[in-house]
């Protein structure tokens, strides 16, 4: 009879940025791009003035991060 290898499993976890894909600086700009017009969508969409206002606000604030770590 043939003895057949199984691959056993690691002691320890592989550290999590070798086991995910990097996202690409375009990728993260699609997400910003995303976020940003969906909360201008949101503050289109609502009645409240403290509401829009904060939800501008919070766009902006996307924004600013956004080009604070561009390269």
């Amino acid at each position: 009879m043939e003895h057949i290898d199984t691959p056993t499993a690691p002691s320890s976890p592989a550290p999590l940025r070798t086991r995910t894909s990097r996202s690409t600086r375009a990728e993260h700009r699609a997400r910003a791009e995303l976020l940003v017009a969906e909360l201008h969508r949101m503050a289109a969409g609502t009645d409240n003035p403290a509401e829009r206002a904060s939800l501008r606000r919070s766009a902006d604030s996307l924004i600013r991060l956004a080009t604070a770590y561009r390269p």
